[in-house]
Order: C-alpha cells, then structure tokens, then sequence
C-alpha cells in the first residue's frame, strides 16, 4: 500500500458457523495468505488492514463527501474473526460492540451452515443495531463439485434481508477482495 494518512478506523467483525473459512478469507485479504492447517478460532482473532481509499473512492455513493475529500487518505480496518461455537459467543457480546460492519460467512458445501444464517443475522442486528451494514459471504467455490445451496436460494435470502452476497473461494483466491472492499464502500457511505 502506497503511503497514505489513516482517516478513518472502524471495526468489522466476521463471524457464521465452525469451520466455514472466516479465518481463511481473513488471512487471504490482509495477508494473501492460505493457512494450511484448520486450528478453531477460541474467542476472536484480530487482523488490521489499511486501505488506501483512493483504490476503492469511485465506488462510493456520489454525494458522498469522501469523493471530494479523499487525497491520500486511507481507513484502518480492525478485523475481528470471532469463533462460531455457538454455545460460547454471546458470552462475550462484547465482541460485537463498536462494529461499523459485519460479514456473514457461511459454507458452500454445508447446508447447516446455510441454515443458520438467520441466526447470525439476528445477532449482528441486535447486537450492533439495524444500521450496521453487513454483506453475506459463501465460502469454498473451490469444492463446487460438493455444492450443497443452489444459487437462487442464497440469492432469494440476500434479498429478503436486503444485503449484498458474494461466493468466494479463499483457497484460490476468488472474490475475496472484492466482497471484502464492498463492504468497506458500504461502511464508508454509512459515515456521511
């Protein structure tokens, strides 16, 4: 990243179901790294990435008024990749305080996953509130062959709660940066 002033910080959580790959897709964007072995998230893990917006400005909304103001300016994102056992999360609810953003990451080959996507959507809202923008994320293209959620569906379920969704694969590096930097637009039009 070229030099830039950081502007603006904001705190984004990933969170979804055990083993849907939010640690992978974490270590991909900020590290472009693939882990090769699965250790559980206990707790959070925290990542920090900056972006400089000057990459990301011309997807901004166009009465934003970063689109004037931007320069050299970048935002420090503080990732928190919080563990998907159910039975322990809300034990530490704060881990969801402060959170500008959100992204709900579920498994491609795991319907269960899928299933429980209301449920993480319920939490993200009521415990950070009905403004925070969030974006749903499918992980695991790379195992296509095993898909078990048809596109419709998922699409069908972005929809009725009016949030973007992106299939990825953080193995090969499919769509990550791309849903990851959506959601940052999203976070910054929400700061007008």
């Amino acid at each position: 990243m070229k030099a830039v002033k950081i502007s603006y910080r904001g705190k984004i959580i990933l969170t979804g179901d055990p083993q849907v790959g939010k640690t992978s897709l974490l270590s991909r964007y900020c590290d472009d790294k693939f882990p090769d072995n699965y250790n559980p998230t206990v707790g959070a893990n925290f990542l920090i990435k900056e972006v400089d917006l000057t990459d990301i400005i011309s997807q901004l909304d166009l009465d934003n008024e970063l689109k004037r103001e931007v320069g050299k300016k970048g935002f420090k994102i503080y990732f928190w990749d919080i563990g998907g056992q159910h039975d322990k999360l809300f034990q530490n609810e704060y881990y969801f305080q402060d959170a500008v953003g959100a992204i709900i990451v579920f498994d491609l080959i795991n319907k269960e996953s899928f299933d429980h996507l209301d449920f993480w959507i319920d939490k993200i809202k009521s415990l950070t509130g009905n403004d925070v923008p969030f974006i749903i994320v499918g992980n695991k293209t790379d195992l296509s062959e095993e898909r078990k959620i048809a596109l419709n569906t998922i699409e069908e379920k972005a929809e009725k709660h009016g949030v973007e969704y992106f299939e990825t694969s953080a193995k090969k590096d499919e769509n990550v940066r791309k849903a990851f930097e959506s959601l940052a637009i999203k976070v910054l039009n929400n700061l007008k």
